[in-house]
């Protein structure tokens, strides 16, 4: 290069530098401040060998020097260290890089210091990096890191203690291994997980009342359940299935009363007393039985006038049947009465029986007849309201009577084991398997299955399919045999109980809903026919789907209890 090519590159350097500092322009580009600077020279030292301009060198450099004098007496010792390095070896530029670095590492260790001492740990600590060997920089940064640990520890601990789980789950993660950080993480995420478990019950709970005040008693039993240990979600599930107990009774009425069974429909909406409007319904059932008990008697006034005037008899005051009863009577012996009466109470029909041998309670042994029938008659209703206690829930008062009417009918097999109501976070969590696929029977009734654990008992299995609105499965083809066993096998058991049962007398297979036992798929050398084991199961050891017996494990010492399968039937 020329002589004056040098003079013109070292006076446009020292001028650009002096610009670039006195202005506060950026003194670099991504390379660094004094590349960057040398790129700035080399671009003006193309334009003043193209322009022709030219100043004196040393007037130039010696510019540059004093702007980066300035900088160091105002003690912005780094950029004077990038000025003066700019210089290269202008007069004493070297050494003056070097005491402004020096100047510049001891500013900044000193303001690490007093930041660290301020309890500023992060901004200490990246500076304490930057210095990397200067002076006490490595132990600095080692207590400055501690000190951060420690304050970022004591700030999750304040917010977890203030009750923000998210935010001090975060801090707590965020110090590694520091101290117990681990557990108190887990522990704010367990707080995070309960606090969005209860906002999710607060809402299950809060749509389960929009459901009941809807009417939609199937969605409120179901958003009881989720709601968990939400208020008094257990209480209110309880009352969701007391209401659909006296809804599925209601339905029963209806459909005796549709029937013909009008005195079915009777006895069903009287034990209903004011729900809905059973009292009404009950009345209108009352005049339908009345009125084809009148129907029947006029029927048969030609043909069998002591059944006619027995039956007028039973009507009492219903229209005009107190006088046909008198046209009717003289139609009538003693013999022909007590026959007719005989014949009733042979069919079943007590009521009216009474009503013919009271018409003759002196003749034969009427008046022993009449006792026995009004007996009857009190078991009958005793019985009737035992059922209905039974079909709404209520098994202590059911049992109560059932037992106080000893053999009559099948009183004694209608006594059910009470079981203790379960909390509706039981029923939530005791599920131990997603839902099953639809299955399609061959009747072309549509069901579905999930398996549980929890309880300790079988009865206690049953009630609790109830409670969720179902029963233990009944396997009464080998269609639902087959898809059942596999749902089970595909769901990662090989063992669980479903609703079949000869508690009752050993031998006599029951299923739950009392559908007919006619298919059975028993494992060869099953059932054995033992007292202890009483209940049909899937058995780990018949790979096959055939069925065992067992006894639930009801009396091991630890994990009494089993899995089982409950069933739904779908509308």
């Amino acid at each position: 290069m020329k002589k004056s090519g040098m003079f013109l590159m070292k006076a446009a350097a020292g001028l650009l530098v002096s610009l670039t500092i006195l202005a506060g322009l950026p003194a670099g580009t991504q390379n660094g401040p004094v590349t960057g600077v040398r790129r700035l020279v080399t671009a003006a030292v193309s334009r003043a060998e193209s322009t022709g301009e030219a100043s004196g060198q040393d007037a130039a450099l010696q510019e540059q020097y004093d702007a980066a004098q300035s900088l160091y007496d105002a003690g912005a010792y780094e950029k004077a260290y990038e000025a003066f390095t700019a210089l290269d070896d202008f007069a004493d530029s070297r050494a003056r890089a070097a005491d402004s670095k020096k100047k510049w590492k001891a500013a900044d260790y000193e303001k690490a210091v007093a930041l660290y001492k301020d309890g500023q740990y992060e901004e200490a600590m990246n500076l304490f990096e930057s210095l990397d060997r200067y002076k006490e920089s490595r132990s600095y940064l080692y207590k400055s890191k501690m000190g951060y640990l420690r304050s970022t520890y004591q700030q999750a601990d304040d917010l977890f203690d203030a009750g923000d789980y998210a935010g001090a789950q975060s801090l707590f993660e965020s110090l590694g291994t520091f101290h117990d950080s681990p557990d108190r993480a887990q522990e704010a995420a367990d707080k995070v997980a309960a606090q969005e478990q209860a906002a999710a019950e607060q809402a299950s709970y809060e749509e389960a009342l929009a459901l009941k005040a809807a009417g939609d008693l199937e969605g409120a039993r179901d958003a009881f359940i989720q709601a968990g240990d939400y208020q008094d979600a257990t209480d209110q599930l309880y009352t969701v299935v007391g209401l659909l107990a006296l809804r599925s009774t209601y339905g029963k009425a209806e459909a005796s009363d549709a029937d013909g069974a009008y005195e079915d429909a009777y006895d069903l909406f009287s034990a209903l007393g004011d729900y809905q409007d059973s009292a009404e319904r009950a009345q209108r059932s009352k005049a339908a039985w009345q009125a084809s008990v009148y129907a029947q008697a006029d029927a048969l006034q030609s043909g069998d006038p002591a059944r006619a005037y027995i039956l007028y008899l039973f009507l009492g005051d219903y229209q005009d049947s107190a006088s046909l009863a008198e046209a009717v009577k003289a139609l009538t012996t003693q013999e022909s009465l007590y026959a007719a009466a005989d014949a009733l109470a042979q069919a079943g029909d007590d009521a009216q029986a009474k009503a013919g041998f009271e018409a003759i309670s002196a003749y034969s042994d009427s008046a022993d007849r009449i006792a026995q029938l009004t007996e009857n008659l009190r078991q009958l209703r005793d019985y009737k309201q035992a059922l209905y206690l039974k079909d709404i829930g209520e098994a202590e008062q059911a049992n109560e009577i059932f037992e106080a009417l000893g053999d009559f009918n099948d009183a004694s097999r209608m006594i059910t084991k009470v079981t203790e109501r379960f909390s509706a976070k039981q029923l939530r969590d005791d599920k131990t398997s997603p839902k099953s696929d639809v299955f399609t029977a061959p009747d072309g009734t549509r069901h579905y299955y999930q398996i549980y654990k929890g309880v300790h008992t079988w009865v206690e299995a049953e009630a609790f399919c109830e409670v969720l609105g179902g029963h233990m499965a009944t396997l009464t083809t080998a269609e639902e045999n087959d898809f059942v066993y596999h749902f089970m096998r595909d769901s990662g058991y090989l063992t669980a109980y479903f609703g079949l049962s000869d508690e009752e007398r050993t031998g006599d297979w029951i299923w739950v809903t009392g559908e007919p036992y006619e298919y059975s798929n028993w494992h060869r050398g099953q059932p054995s026919y033992s007292a202890h084991e009483r209940y049909g199961m899937y058995f780990y050891k018949h790979l096959d789907g055939t069925w065992n017996d067992s006894h639930f494990y009801e009396t091991a010492k630890v994990d009494p209890g089993c899995s089982y399968i409950c069933e739904w039937d779908v509308e």
